[in-house]
């Protein structure tokens, strides 16, 4: 089991992530904003430079912007 702010992988792993409703998730849950900023960051980290993150969310994007 993985927890998406914790990720197992080395700096700068991949090209490309795909966010399909996770930023969604943590948002319903506890300490939503925290958990956002701590799975973004690893995303970031986990990111090639020049890497792609695509965020699909049922959110309405100005309820999502703020955290990007």
């Amino acid at each position: 089991v993985m927890d998406v702010r914790d990720l197992k992988y080395e700096n700068n792993t991949f090209d490309l992530i795909i966010d399909k409703s996770t930023i969604d998730a943590l948002l319903c849950g506890s300490f939503a904003y925290f958990n956002v900023a701590v799975m973004l960051k690893e995303c970031q980290r986990v990111l090639k430079t020049g890497g792609v993150y695509m965020a699909i969310s049922y959110g309405h994007p100005v309820n999502r912007e703020f955290h990007f």
